[in-house]
């Protein structure tokens, strides 16, 4: 026993002469590293979660309390620094990739963007670590920044969505995509009155409709409800516009509608009153990038458009040029078929606002003007625009929303560019019946 022992003694002494030095360096490295996880591992998750902080100890020194608290404001300083300025860059390099109008802005304000970027960001890492106010980010980035793009492409931040249906969160929709529609155990409410209409005076009527879109969300809830029937306002509308034989001048005020154009305005406002068909073709075109071609794609899926094609192939004898980072595109053809039931001699008055020109809908309305309608254009400051196609940033949840389709006419001019189409402006009016008698009697 005894010299087994001995042995086994003298194989260990014999490793330890052999391999000293390595087991010295590795007993360091561990004595380093245990102090290093002491310290790493509160910081890290600290910065990850700012919830998870140290602890005031009971039964120690108030200076070690004190020093503890001092780590924790530190933590949470650092952390909503690197938040923020994380939540910058992802929106720099989100908008660098997938915005079709960055050269519009820069040529209307004559500023560069990446020198912009560079210059917020500098700004920002000054102030970001100590404001301390939950909607500082959001104020911060529209003044110094968002507002100096004028609101092409209805480029905007919102709030977070307050909902957990993983279909709002895709990057293009049209409140289509929920089951409880179509459920008969979901009472979905409905709004009363989407068209209404009066005699303003003799021989002018008034036609209010509220929305293009059937279905719809409440802004904080998100509870679906149905904007209308479409059935009925086809039946309410028809019955409205056979019937005109004492009006001389018909208002149709669609202020406020965004989208919905194709499969509303085109049946029911513009084809009763056409003569001959209208066909017109207009271009979608985009960056090829992630997010602006998931937004392609949902778009043409939506409305059975064919695939998208290099931008080249289809600007051909274009008289504007696109921007550089417009790579993709499809053509978009329009063909409206007269309803051939209404006989109406009188003036068409179309009451619209910055709303109805955003996104396409440039196209619908110049159709409506080459037929003959009146448009009266209404400048609003809250319009929101595009809609849809939006995305997350990830510290803040603040929601980015922008068009990344660029629309253009048959001549490759960019619907952004050239802006609202009208044959009069409202400015301030104090109504809208006495600014269209004045149209009126200024025609007359």
């Amino acid at each position: 026993m005894g010299l087994r022992w001995y042995f086994l003694r003298s194989r260990i002494a014999s490793f330890f002469t052999r391999h000293g030095l390595l087991l010295r360096r590795l007993y360091w490295f561990c004595i380093v590293t245990i102090v290093v996880l002491i310290f790493a591992i509160p910081i890290g998750m600290g910065i990850r979660n700012p919830h998870v902080q140290l602890l005031d100890t009971h039964g120690v020194s108030p200076a070690v309390n004190e020093l503890i608290r001092e780590w924790n404001i530190a933590v949470a300083q650092a952390r909503r620094e690197q938040g923020r300025l994380n939540d910058f860059a992802i929106l720099v390099n989100h908008i660098s990739e997938n915005y079709p109008f960055l050269s519009l802005m820069e040529s209307h304000n004559g500023v560069n963007y990446i020198e912009l970027a560079l210059t917020v960001f500098d700004e920002l890492a000054e102030v970001a670590r100590y404001e301390v106010a939950p909607g500082f980010l959001s104020n911060f980035l529209n003044e110094r920044y968002i507002s100096l793009f004028d609101g092409y492409g209805g480029l905007r931040l919102t709030g977070r969505i307050h909902t957990t249906a993983g279909w709002l969160t895709q990057p293009y929709f049209f409140n289509y995509y929920d089951w409880r529609f179509y459920d008969d155990r979901h009472d979905i409410p409905v709004h009363d009155g989407n068209v209404v209409s009066e005699i303003l005076v003799d021989g002018m009527l008034y036609v209010r409709i509220n929305n293009f879109l059937p279905k719809g969300y409440e802004l904080i809830t998100r509870n679906p409800f149905w904007y209308f029937c479409f059935d009925v306002d086809k039946q309410y509308l028809m019955d409205l516009f056979i019937n005109l034989y004492s009006v001389d001048d018909l208002i149709i005020d669609i202020r406020g509608i965004g989208a919905g154009f194709r499969d509303y305005f085109i049946p029911l406002v513009l084809a009763p009153f056409l003569v001959e068909p209208a066909n017109a073709r207009f271009y979608a075109f985009h960056a090829n990038a992630g997010f602006a071609n998931r937004v392609s794609q949902a778009y043409r899926d939506w409305y059975g458009f064919r695939e998208a094609v290099a931008a080249n192939l289809l600007t051909r004898g274009f008289a504007y040029g696109l921007p550089e980072n417009v790579t993709q595109g499809f053509p978009i053809d329009i063909a409206v078929q007269s309803a051939g039931d209404v006989e109406f001699e009188g003036r068409i008055w179309l009451l619209t606002d910055s709303d109805n020109f955003s996104g396409p809908n440039f196209a619908y309305l110049q159709i409506a003007a080459d037929a003959g309608f009146t448009i009266i254009y209404d400048e609003s400051l809250e319009s929101i625009g595009w809609d849809t196609s939006f995305t997350h940033l990830p510290y803040s949840g603040i929601s980015v929303r922008f068009n990344p389709l660029y629309f253009t006419d048959i001549t490759g001019r960019s619907f952004e560019e050239m802006g609202a189409i009208y044959d009069y402006r409202l400015y301030s009016a104090p109504d809208i019946l006495r600014a269209v008698l004045a149209m009126v009697d200024e025609e007359s």
